[in-house]
């Protein structure tokens, strides 16, 4: 007997319904045999997570949940205090990067090892039973990829290293790790990275010399045909039948499997279903208009309170000019309100962005391509500052393309009341 939450929906662990890809799967498990430091990315919610809890084991890896707070050094710390290393930290601050930056606090370390030189988690216990064992202690500089590396060398480290919601970290500290996987790499040490962001070689963005030396997979995009295979998994482990509606719920999903999943778990609690059924339960019309119904308002709470958090900015006014700031925040929301979806949905060039922008600003001619600009790189520290969490949107650099990445938020827009929503957001500009 399997229980529905176990079969369908998002969870922190691997659902049931787990279904392989070819071109996905096997991508993956081919990059963890090849010796290249490993990107996964794609939208949330649409199997990051679930493609490492398919494919690797709890003690073949070691993971480090990044935030905004995160440095580089913070990662290193994490890894070794992971594998039993114990080390003395020596008061150091505001020290430079080893690529530029700056960080603060301690990142010089003395870790204590004896004259086989094992490490000193193993020759504590050497010293209990020999005299003869000599302790010293070496100091090591964590911000360096080269001292971290002897020091994994050292104890023996033959783990992959994954790096959880590595779009979090601030600009630099993602800089200065791309720099850094370099260097792990020829010492042989694999870091899997997991970020949500839709376009290729974003590290190598920050590091020409990655190239060759990280192989991406891409989880998106999801088929039908995959979704339909999810859905029948399911289906013969709870004894249910969603021959009725699954061409709908999978229509719109609008390709995330994310939100295929909580839908169809809610149908099934909808249909009574909260484990195995002995016999045949069919899933109706009825339970999926009441599930998408149900999910519409859930993601509705998330969404409509980012974008208030979203457009909440100070707007100053200028001494020179007299007039407000531009309040670039507002109108970009304003603009996700009222465009059409499939322009959201294809993704918006910053210069279809600027001239959308000017067509509703209230001051269209000082909306400046650089301004924009500005606004559009620090889109994702925006989000993490406002406390959005993950992140509903990104912008490629590479291609000037701004992209929903945030997968529950497609499903949102078709369902919601634009227009009302539109209406309710405060214009900081009119509340000077």
């Amino acid at each position: 007997m399997h229980q529905t939450v176990d079969v369908f929906g998002v969870r922190s662990k691997l659902i049931k319904s787990y279904i392989e890809r070819e071109d996905v799967d096997s991508r993956f498990k081919d990059a963890l045999k090849s010796g290249n430091e490993v990107i996964v990315y794609g939208s949330s919610k649409q199997g990051k997570t679930s493609l490492i809890l398919k494919h690797l084991n709890e003690d073949q890896y070691i993971k480090v949940e990044c935030s905004p707070q995160t440095t580089s050094v913070d990662i290193y710390k994490s890894v070794l205090r992971q594998i039993g290393v114990t080390f003395i930290e020596s008061e150091t601050t505001d020290a430079g990067y080893e690529h530029g930056g700056k960080i603060g606090g301690s990142f010089r370390a003395k870790v204590a090892f004896w004259g086989d030189a094992k490490a000193s988690a193993e020759a504590h216990d050497k010293s209990s039973n020999s005299s003869s064992q000599t302790k010293s202690h070496v100091e090591y500089n964590l911000a360096l990829a080269q001292d971290v590396s002897e020091l994994l060398k050292a104890n023996n480290f033959n783990k992959f290293i994954v790096l959880e919601n590595f779009h979090y970290l601030p600009h630099e500290v993602q800089q200065t790790l791309a720099y850094d996987l370099r260097i792990f790499q020829d010492h042989h040490y694999i870091f899997v990275v997991l970020g949500i962001w839709r376009e290729a070689n974003r590290l190598v963005q920050f590091n020409g010399d990655l190239l060759d030396r990280v192989t991406e997979v891409a989880v998106e995009p999801w088929e039908k045909p995959d979704f339909f295979k999810v859905i029948g998994k399911g289906e013969e482990l709870l004894n249910v039948d969603f021959s009725e509606v699954k061409d709908r719920l999978v229509e719109e999903s609008f390709d995330s499997i994310g939100v295929v999943q909580e839908i169809c778990k809610l149908c099934c609690q909808l249909a009574g279903v909260n484990s195995t059924d002995n016999e045949v339960v069919v899933i109706k019309e009825g339970h999926l208009k009441e599930a998408m119904a149900k999910k519409a308002d859930e993601y509705g709470v998330r969404h409509v309170r980012n974008f208030e958090s979203f457009v909440d900015i100070r707007v100053r006014v200028s001494a020179q000019s007299g007039k407000p700031s531009l309040a670039y925040p507002y109108y970009f929301i304003r603009l996700l309100l009222t465009e059409e979806f499939e322009n959201i949905q294809r993704g918006m060039t910053r210069g279809y962005l600027l001239e959308a922008i000017r067509s509703i600003h209230h001051r269209p001619d000082d909306v400046r391509s650089s301004d924009l600009g500005q606004f559009l790189h620090n889109l994702t520290q925006h989000q993490i500052s406002k406390g959005i969490q993950p992140p509903f949107v990104d912008y490629d650099r590479g291609g000037k393309v701004l992209k929903i990445i945030d997968s529950s938020l497609y499903f949102f827009l078709k369902h919601c009341d634009r227009e009302e929503i539109a209406g309710d957001i405060p214009n900081p500009v009119e509340e000077i």
